[in-house]
């Protein structure tokens, strides 16, 4: 198996879970997983201007198609701008799956650094982060299962530097 970084290794977990489209508004903190997904054949992308509309048109999509509907913000302040959407589709018990940036594990400065998760488990979505490369994948598998089981938002969030990890 040739090398890969492990942003374009969990883009595939989402195309395995049978995702074809997404809704994202694109920032540092998801612009390599976002392309990566992007360049698969059969896929689609919907670029929007802000982030609370990737959310609501990934709900709505949901809505409409029975699936999994998913959106992509970036880290930080970002994440902070679904807190509405999050909130109305775990109300409507809607499955959601978001894929956000986190900063920097190994930074010692990052100026959009922000404690994501209680914002996220404020809303009542769950919040799970990728910190550990050999669990990634299942990880990804794991966040799908419980949106779908409990009908409710998940938000994976992975940092910015594990995204660029080559693995094999």
């Amino acid at each position: 198996m040739s090398e890969v970084a492990l942003y374009e290794a969990i883009a595939q977990a989402f195309v395995a879970e049978g995702v074809d489209t997404i809704f994202v508004l694109t920032g540092d903190g998801n612009m390599h997983w976002e392309a990566a997904f992007s360049a698969t054949p059969g896929t689609r992308s919907f670029h929007v201007r802000h982030e609370h509309c990737a959310c609501a048109m990934a709900t709505a999509y949901a809505s409409m198609t029975g699936r999994v509907g998913v959106a992509s913000v970036t880290c930080g302040p970002g994440l902070t701008q679904i807190m509405t959407a999050l909130a109305t589709a775990t109300a409507a018990r809607v499955p959601l799956v978001v894929f956000a940036g986190e900063s920097p594990m190994h930074a010692t400065f990052y100026n959009q650094a922000i404690d994501q998760a209680p914002l996220v488990k404020g809303t009542g979505s769950e919040y799970v982060a990728i910190h550990s490369v050999p669990r990634a994948l299942s990880i990804v598998a794991e966040a799908f299962h419980l949106a779908k089981m409990e009908r409710r938002p998940v938000v994976i969030a992975m940092p910015l530097d594990l995204q660029r990890t080559k693995i094999s």
